[in-house]
């Protein structure tokens, strides 16, 4: 017996296959549904349908009034572990700027830290305890005009609350990273453990990334910076999937 595949299926596959094989390129126009309803002969429901399937693959966008185009794909690229490395004359940089030079696009950051205590979960992963004071630090980063990142971070006050990094987004070091800022106080940051999921955004995260509301995940990251085994920092931090690429290169021994 025949399997028979609906119409709109057959369409969204025949354009996937043109956006695949580079007919149709990044950033180009596709059909609109009035278009697909006279060269399929099909109704507007399954030309809409079909569109639909495409967007929620994250492999189209609509601009209103504009259309839907091939979704741009970001050339941002994470390295994994060699983004740790302590590198330059001026010590370990923030990764984002790393990323950022070597994509040959400007960036901004928007940060600012607030004396909290910790909540269970912080405090689990910080090994310390519940209702301990910890600086907390929301950051928001935009590359070429375009949100990459957002995510919060939290540090315990017992280490820091007494140094010129008490308040990661000011003072003097506030630019040099997680990685750089503990050096400067004598503590060495030498292991990071991050935890990767890739899920749909949450509405907050959404509207502050400029996402489509379908289509296209996360990828968030639970991070935890240790010296010598002891927790020193802990954060949450999210990215668009489509702006990043994530590259893990590791030596085997």
């Amino acid at each position: 017996m025949a399997v028979h595949t609906p119409r709109y299926i057959q369409i969204a596959d025949d354009l996937r296959n043109r956006i695949r094989s580079g007919e149709l390129q990044r950033g180009a126009r596709v059909p609109s549904e009035n278009e697909i309803r006279e060269q399929w002969a099909v109704s507007g429901i399954t030309a809409r349908a079909a569109l639909a399937a495409l967007r929620n693959e994250g492999l189209i966008e609509g601009v209103r009034g504009k259309g839907s185009f091939v979704r741009l794909k970001s050339p941002l690229v994470r390295l994994a572990p060699q983004r740790w490395n302590r590198t330059g004359a001026e010590g370990p940089r923030p990764t984002y700027s790393l990323e950022a030079e070597r994509a040959g696009q400007p960036v901004a950051v928007e940060r600012s830290s607030q004396e909290t205590q910790a909540s269970a979960e912080q405090a689990e992963r910080l090994n310390i305890n519940v209702g301990d004071p910890v600086s907390e630090t929301k950051y928001f980063i935009v590359m070429d005009s375009r949100p990459v990142s957002c995510g919060v971070s939290w540090e315990p006050l017992a280490i820091t609350g007494t140094t010129e990094i008490a308040s990661p987004a000011e003072g003097p070091y506030a630019a040099l990273g997680i990685v750089g800022r503990f050096d400067r106080i004598g503590v060495h940051v030498d292991e990071v453990e991050e935890v990767l999921d890739c899920r749909m955004p949450n509405p907050t995260e959404a509207q502050i990334l400029h996402m489509p509301a379908q289509g296209t995940p996360v990828v968030a990251i639970q991070q935890t910076w240790l010296a010598q085994g002891m927790p020193v920092c802990t954060a949450d931090v999210v990215f668009p999937a489509d702006r990043y690429e994530f590259r893990y290169r590791m030596q085997i021994k």
